[in-house]
């Protein structure tokens, strides 16, 4: 659902910085729409053009800053999230853009290690707190059967096309029960996706 989300996104024209991220064919950020080279920062990178940055810290301001900074299921793996948003709030450009998406109700993975979930709340918080404004925090896909279906699916993974029948049954019930009750949907939540901008 990330992917779909990134993908209806129009940036604002200007360089794209990937927080905690290396070059992979897995990233969220190559499904962009966008003709601009994606720049990448993370601390355990051993490319030469990535910017090595260790988000747990405040980092010294890098000459080179961005006009799009995305930092997609990261924040999780952050102890220190306040340096992690200083860190991108710093790596703008005025009226630059940060987006962002992590995950809520999903099973722990460490990356080397799994810290937090976090609320509507304590995103838009953060985010106003470290400085930045108009911002937006909507979720993503949400509802009682999603989040069953994402418990579950590792283990249906393993047999073909089950995965993409539940996935189609239990989107099916979510719809059947928001009819009934719209705040379902917010309650049970598989993440968030945010924005805001300098």
């Amino acid at each position: 659902m990330q992917i779909v989300k990134i993908r209806k996104l129009i940036l604002q024209d200007g360089s794209i910085l990937d927080m905690g991220s290396k070059r992979s064919t897995s990233n969220i950020t190559n499904y962009l729409n966008t003709n601009e080279k994606i720049n990448y920062a993370d601390k355990f990178t051993k490319d030469p053009n990535d910017l090595v940055i260790d988000l747990e810290k405040i980092n010294e301001p890098n000459e080179k800053i961005f006009k799009n900074v995305f930092l997609l299921n990261v924040l999780e793996h952050i102890y220190n999230f306040k340096n992690c948003f200083k860190n991108c709030y710093q790596a703008l450009d005025n009226d630059g853009y940060i987006y962002g998406a992590t995950p809520f109700m999903f099973h722990v993975h460490g990356s080397p290690n799994d810290y937090f979930r976090y609320t509507e709340q304590s995103l838009r918080k953060a985010l106003e707190d470290t400085g930045f404004k108009n911002i937006r925090v909507e979720i993503i896909c949400g509802g009682i059967f999603i989040c069953f279906y994402s418990s579950i699916a590792r283990i249906t993974e393993r047999i073909p096309f089950l995965n993409n029948i539940l996935f189609i049954i239990c989107q099916t019930l979510d719809f059947i029960i928001n009819l009934f009750s719209k705040e379902i949907k917010k309650i049970f939540l598989l993440g968030y996706f945010f924005m805001g901008n300098k």
